[in-house]
C-alpha cells in the first residue's frame, strides 16, 4: 500500500477516485465543481482557487453540490470495498492523511457517511454484545425466578434508558452527521408512531 507524506497527495488520490467514479456514473462535474474538491483555506490548494470559490459562490448551488459528491463519495466507497485489499486500504489511508488538516472535501466525506471495515465490526460486536447482556438477563431471570422490580427500580431504569438513548444519537450524530442523524432518528420515530397506531387500533 502507497503511503501518503502529504496532505496534496491524499488529496489528488481521492479526487481522482471521485472524478472516475463521475465518469463511470456519467455524472457531469464541471470545471468549477472538480476545482472545488481542492478548496481549503489552510494548506496547499490551487493557485487560482479563490477565483473558483467566487465562481463556485454565483453559479451554483452549495447543498445541492455537496449532496451530488456526497453521493459520488459513497459509490466509489462501494467500489473500492469490492476491490482488492491494497485499494480499499490506500482508500482510507488517503482519507485518514487528510482528516489531519482542514479540508472542504472532508465535509463531503462526512456527508456520505463512510465507515471504514473497522468501524463496522466495532459497531457489529457491540451490538452483540448488547444482545448478549439482554439475553443472559432473560434466561438468569427465569432461571432464579428473578420478581418484576419495583417502582423505584423502573424510575431507575427510565433515567438510565433515557441517558442511553441520549448517548446513543450523540454517537449516531458524530458517525452519521447531524442530517443523517436526524433522519434515521425521524424514520424509526415515523415507524415506532405507525406500529402503535396499529396496536392502539386493534386494542
Amino acid at each position: 500500500m502507497k503511503a501518503f507524506h502529504s496532505g496534496r497527495e491524499a488529496k489528488e488520490f481521492l479526487i481522482s477516485q471521485i472524478v472516475e467514479e463521475a465518469q463511470r456514473e456519467n455524472i457531469p462535474l464541471s470545471e468549477v465543481e472538480r476545482k472545488m474538491l481542492y478548496f481549503t483555506e489552510s494548506g496547499w490548494t490551487l493557485p487560482d482557487i479563490m477565483k473558483v470559490n467566487e465562481d463556485f459562490d454565483r453559479e451554483y448551488d452549495q447543498d445541492e453540490y455537496e449532496h451530488k459528491i456526497a453521493k459520488l463519495v459513497a459509490k466509489a466507497d462501494k467500489r473500492i470495498r469490492k476491490g482488492s485489499r491494497d485499494d480499499y486500504d490506500k482508500w482510507w489511508a488517503a482519507i485518514r492523511f487528510l482528516q489531519r488538516e482542514d479540508h472542504y472535501l472532508l465535509v463531503m466525506m462526512r456527508l456520505a457517511g463512510l465507515r471504514s471495515r473497522g468501524d463496522q465490526l466495532r459497531l457489529l460486536a457491540t451490538g452483540l454484545g448488547i444482545v448478549t447482556v439482554l439475553l443472559i438477563a432473560t434466561l438468569l431471570s427465569i432461571k432464579y425466578d428473578i420478581h418484576m422490580p419495583s417502582r423505584r427500580d423502573l424510575g431507575i431504569f427510565a433515567w438510565v434508558s433515557l441517558a442511553c438513548l441520549f448517548i446513543s444519537y450523540t454517537l449516531l450524530r458524530f458517525i452519521l452527521g447531524a442530517r443523517k442523524a436526524d433522519g434515521f432518528t425521524s424514520a424509526v420515530l415515523e415507524k415506532l408512531s405507525r406500529i402503535w397506531q396499529r396496536v392502539s387500533g386493534k386494542a
